[in-house]
């Protein structure tokens, strides 16, 4: 009958509707979870970022700490009391001298100002050589160039900090934070 095809018709387009209604919920769905999960990975990858930024921000911070208090330390070296200064020149003459003869270049400031006997108390400390005063002045800030022929041992304050910087580096961090 008509009435039941006009029914079966109706049902027909119910359960389409119902379908259609159902596949596109599903596609919302879908659709918001993925992009959820978007924005959740771009907020992770934000967070991930700005964790490394805030991380290097952090040890350049640390290094700069660092290198300023070597500096603080170099500063300190360099302005010693003549006393304390000469003193720790004789030590570190002693600690870096060779075997033979070697010549001591100071600065030509401190070359005007070397205290007598400092060559001296040097060479009474050194086992197997000896050094005499260079009489020009080295062009140097301060600290002394020891020379034994043609090796030079530049122990300049700047390069002796130079050359133990990622040891001072090391010891400072591990006392600083």
């Amino acid at each position: 009958s008509c009435r039941e095809i006009a029914d079966q018709a109706q049902k027909k387009a119910q359960d389409i509707a119902e379908d259609a209604n159902a596949r596109a919920e599903k596609a919302y769905s879908d659709i918001i979870a993925d992009a959820e999960k978007k924005a959740q990975s771009i907020l992770n990858m934000s967070e991930a970022n700005i964790s490394g930024i805030a991380r290097r921000a952090e040890l350049s911070a640390k290094v700069e700490a660092v290198d300023a208090a070597i500096e603080a330390a170099y500063d300190a070296m360099c302005n010693m009391g003549a006393d304390d200064y000469f003193a720790a020149l004789e030590k570190l003459a002693a600690r870096n001298a060779c075997k033979g003869e070697g010549e001591l270049r100071l600065s030509k400031a401190d070359l005007d100002r070397v205290p007598s006997g400092f060559v001296e108390r040097i060479n009474a400390e050194l086992k197997d050589g000896s050094v005499k005063l260079a009489a020009q002045g080295a062009d140097i800030e301060n600290g002394f160039i020891l020379v034994y022929g043609d090796i030079e041992i530049n122990c300049t304050f700047r390069a002796l900090i130079n050359e133990q910087k990622d040891t001072i580096r090391e010891k400072v961090c591990g006392v600083i934070f």
